[in-house]
């Protein structure tokens, strides 16, 4: 059952692919915001979806994030995502990024909705 206080964690070595240089947000081999961002609405994601009924999912529908601290090529990276509010079926998550060491490298908010898979692909598909 889905309750406020959940909370999951998920991390990653930063490899060349997760760069501002290759995802094109920047100049620099450093972790890209996008793929940091990417990773916290994984935990999020991770999260919820055992707690999920048979065929629903959930989407993401908003996120707003500070990246504050660059990261090198090779760094474990982790992030955590906190559920904060349960609105029908609107979900709202604390999320981080951390360095290996503890650092905090992002923080933010993420708000995901409860779909159903099969209707959802219909709809889309309809259009």
């Amino acid at each position: 059952m889905l309750e406020v206080g959940l909370q999951c964690e998920v991390s990653k070595v930063v490899q060349m692919e997760d760069t501002a240089a290759k995802v094109a947000s920047g100049l620099l081999d450093v972790f890209a915001t996008p793929m940091m961002i990417a990773l916290m609405e994984k935990a999020a994601y991770t999260l919820v979806q055992d707690h999920l009924a048979e065929g629903d999912s959930t989407v993401g529908v908003e996120i707003g994030a500070k990246h504050v601290k660059a990261t090198p090529v090779g760094t474990t990276v982790k992030a955590i995502a906190t559920l904060t509010k349960i609105e029908g079926r609107f979900l709202t998550f604390s999320v981080q990024a951390f360095e290996e060491d503890g650092t905090l490298i992002g923080e933010g908010t993420h708000q995901r909705c409860i779909i159903n898979s099969q209707k959802f692909i219909d709809k889309l598909n309809k259009r």
